[in-house]
């Protein structure tokens, strides 16, 4: 609770606060990946012969959300995702939305011990969906034939790789 703020050490305080903006990072780091990307997809194309038709019809059919719609998509349309990811997602987008709505009392150290689990799934969700979107976007090229497409980082990986590695420089533990 926020009564009990005074309890932390400033080092304590800096760890809790650094998290929740961990938790924010890597939920727009998926939100991003998600949404983005596939409308871009579908933006001036006109597929012919192909198993694509338009956003509407492949995308948003599927939820009224268009982030949920996406999600669902990159399941079940393209493979990029599994159901265990999409339900690190979803979890990683409720605790978002918990610490976002109620921050005032989530500031605890418990917070981050408890959530500790989901954190690292969704640090390795969000490796696979970059590594992913690496991979359509270059992936086809010849040049690149015989790439491990599972050891390439992504560029939206390697922004939360280098702020978890500047953080823990700072032994806030």
């Amino acid at each position: 609770m926020i009564d009990n703020i005074e309890k932390y050490s400033d080092k304590e305080l800096t760890r809790i606060l650094t998290y929740t903006g961990y938790v924010f990072l890597s939920f727009e780091l998926v939100k991003n990946m998600i949404v983005d990307p596939v409308k871009a997809f579908y933006e001036n194309i006109v597929f012919q012969g192909l198993p694509f038709t338009t956003y509407k019809e492949d995308v948003l059919v599927r939820h009224k959300n268009e982030f949920e719609a996406c999600l669902l998509y990159l399941r079940d349309f393209m493979k990029a995702i599994d159901k265990k990811d999409f339900l690190i997602i979803q979890a990683l987008r409720k605790h978002r939305n918990d610490l976002a709505h109620n921050l005032p009392n989530r500031l605890s150290l418990d917070e981050l011990e408890k959530n500790a689990d989901l954190m690292e799934n969704a640090k390795y969700v969000i490796y696979k969906i970059s590594s992913y979107r690496v991979r359509m976007e270059v992936g086809f090229d010849p040049i690149l034939a015989g790439v491990d497409w599972t050891k390439v980082k992504g560029p939206e990986y390697l922004i939360l790789e280098t702020i978890i590695e500047k953080v823990k420089s700072l032994k806030l533990k």
